[in-house]
């Protein structure tokens, strides 16, 4: 008798969870309904033949003000993002300095726009061979933390922005255009990075030794700078910028170049970036970030960057030796030889209606 009330039990289990199943199902296609599931051509086609009725004239709907940032909000995420990258990217160049082998990156300025001034933002100097060689051992011995970091190395291969996210109550559905402005920062790093790839033109860890064998697929393009770091380190500086300080816990700032660092290093864990293309990576990331935030009419500085790998040697990178001390770090070797650099002077560049606009309302997304 007790078997048989276990099992008439287990029945009624089994149909409570079974009815939950089905309202849980109900309730999410009932959601997916008012969020618009998509209607095929032929159901619409008979639909309007059953109630559309005589021509009824047009109607004047209001007028949109030609070039006004608050359009962005009519157009799709994708449309708006294309917007917004060309108005950091049509004020970046590039050049090449076959003397010192450098990838340049120069900022425009059209605050006169009959004398556009140009000046370098970043400089970027490649490892020599045997800096490439000795680096190769530290990228072999970061192999031992594969088990540790794979759901990070898998996770960030398609993105890191959930990992930033987590650190502060950023809510991408909740708050879009702070997403966009992240979305920005991202999209904007990858284009610098990957035309100084192109102009450096450096070999992948596993070109050098068999040993290395990449855990995830080794991109085909040119390993320095980092595309991960740079796009890490310059959605962590645009977020310093645009949280406001009353929504920023007091170690907000260190936490987000940690979590840049930390996405960085996986890179190397993988076997597919060597240390030197992380601090290239970093400081051209905080470059683009400082770029967008004075585009957006944020009253900080842009810095310019210096990388030069010639002498890295074994030289690893950490979050500490970019960041320190609350403030961007220049990283100097025990042998003296100087690797990055922050430039004293600040550079200027002419501000953008859309992202001033897309700034102020993002901003004013954290007090919602």
């Amino acid at each position: 008798m007790p078997i048989l009330q276990s099992l008439q039990s287990l029945q009624s289990l089994q149909s409570l969870q079974s009815l939950q199943s089905l309202q849980s199902l109900q309730s999410l296609q009932s959601l997916q309904s008012l969020q618009g599931t998509p209607a095929s051509p032929m159901g619409l086609l008979t639909a309007r033949d059953g109630i559309v009725g005589p021509w009824q004239g047009t109607i004047d709907p209001p007028k949109r003000s030609p070039g006004a940032a608050e359009n962005m909000r009519a157009w799709p995420d994708w449309c708006g993002q294309v917007v917004l990258n060309n108005e950091i990217l049509s004020r970046l160049t590039y050049s090449f300095d076959p003397v010192e082998g450098a990838a340049i990156v120069h900022l425009l300025d059209f605050r006169n726009p009959e004398q556009i001034a140009v000046v370098p933002l970043a400089r970027l100097i490649a490892p020599e061979a045997e800096d490439f060689a000795i680096q190769a051992r530290i990228v072999n011995d970061y192999a031992d933390l594969r088990p540790d970091r794979m759901a990070e190395v898998t996770d960030q291969a398609a993105g890191t922005l959930g990992y930033f996210a987590r650190l502060m109550p950023l809510d991408m559905g909740r708050m879009p255009l702070t997403r966009h402005v992240l979305g920005l920062a991202q999209d904007c790093a990858l284009h610098v990075a990957q035309h100084c790839k192109h102009l450096l033109a450096c070999r992948r860890p596993d070109a050098l030794s068999s040993q290395i064998q990449p855990m995830i697929p080794t991109p085909g393009h040119s390993t320095l700078p980092s595309g991960h770091a740079t796009e890490a380190f310059a959605i962590a500086g645009a977020l310093q910028r645009l949280v406001p300080l009353e929504f920023k816990t007091e170690d907000l700032d260190a936490k987000l170049i940690h979590m840049a660092a930390r996405i960085a290093v996986n890179r190397t864990v993988a076997g597919v970036h060597f240390p030197a293309d992380s601090f290239a990576g970093a400081v051209l990331g905080f470059a683009v970030a400082d770029v967008i935030a004075r585009r957006a009419g944020d009253p900080g500085d842009i810095f310019a960057v210096r990388f030069d790998g010639r002498g890295i040697r074994h030289a690893d990178f950490y979050a500490s030796r970019v960041w320190k001390d609350a403030q961007r770090q220049d990283f100097t070797t025990d042998d003296g030889v100087e690797i990055t650099r922050f430039l004293p002077d600040s550079i200027a560049t002419d501000t953008s209606g859309i992202l001033r606009w897309l700034w102020t309302e993002a901003r004013q997304e954290w007090s919602r």
